[in-house]
């Protein structure tokens, strides 16, 4: 069974959303057997830089054999810059881990990037 950790963020600070991106992320993870060991929250921190803390822990730890993918509710929890997206998936894909976005495979990132992020 893989192991999982969860990302939720909002720009606002607003428990009720994060709670809920956190809630279809654990069932995402239940109904496709992963097993979540940690779940990381930012709340009322911008997607536009990486300044986050439960983000950074995140990008820290990829190395971390206690987990192996990060699940999200759609890209721009994880960053909201295309760019900056993709840099850090490579980082994670580089360290042997995976995002999977629950709303949509890589849902708002354009059709025409993902040949691109060498999949």
């Amino acid at each position: 069974m893989k192991k999982a950790i969860i990302y939720t963020r909002t720009a606002v600070p607003n428990t009720a959303s994060n709670k809920k991106q956190e809630q279809i992320c654990l069932r995402f993870a239940r109904e496709n057997g992963f097993e979540v060991v940690r779940i990381y929250t930012d709340n009322g921190f911008s997607g536009m830089n990486a300044r986050r803390s439960s983000f950074r822990q995140i990008m820290a730890s990829r190395t971390s054999k206690d987990w192996d993918i990060v699940i999200i509710y759609d890209c721009a929890r994880f960053f909201r810059k295309t760019r900056s997206f993709i840099k850090y998936l490579k980082i994670l894909r580089q360290a042997g881990k995976d995002i999977f976005p629950v709303a949509g495979a890589f849902g708002d990132l354009p059709a025409w990037l993902l040949p691109y992020l060498e999949l």
